[in-house]
């Protein structure tokens, strides 16, 4: 799969390791002032690459490329440092929806700003989009526990999300 631009980048990502396919984004902003991956989106590239195993990603040197070959989605104990940048709520709805097809239970701690004005805070995933699980027959054990809140400038929140197989 191919695509151009920036626009809907995590839903690309997600739908790559849910498929097995590779993904090339290409003009990632390379007409802005500044051009290429912001940090957070390398962050999430991190984060895809600690709960898969045999994930590539490479980075064009400006950062206005990326290819993704995906690998195999394993779950297992997780903790990722979020850029303060954006909020937890960024990294954790694509999640999500990627933690049920993972090989063993994810257990993925998240730690940084747990509500910001960009992305969903991370209350509204606990009571709108987990409840969502169940429809794809995903009921028992998936749990979002929020550990300590963290706000801007400093961050330091936590949260914890486990979701089974």
């Amino acid at each position: 799969m191919q695509w151009n631009g920036h626009e809907h980048f995590r839903t690309r990502l997600v739908l790559s390791f849910m498929s097995g396919k590779a993904v090339k984004i290409t003009g990632i902003r390379s007409m802005d002032k500044d051009p290429g991956l912001r940090d957070y989106e390398v962050s999430f590239l991190r984060l895809l690459e600690k709960i898969s195993n045999g994930s590539h990603i490479e980075i064009s040197h400006t950062g206005t490329a990326i290819l993704v070959k995906p690998g195999i989605l394993s779950g297992g104990p997780i903790t990722h440092d979020c850029p303060l940048s954006r909020s937890i709520g960024y990294f954790l709805e694509p999640i999500v929806a990627l933690a049920p097809f993972s090989k063993r239970p994810l257990m993925l701690t998240l730690k940084g700003v747990t509500t910001d004005e960009k992305d969903l805070g991370v209350d509204l995933i606990r009571i709108g989009l987990l409840p969502l699980l169940t429809a794809f027959g995903v009921e028992d054990g998936v749990e979002l526990k929020i550990k300590k809140r963290g706000a801007l400038p400093g961050g330091g929140g936590e949260v914890q999300f486990i979701a089974p197989v």
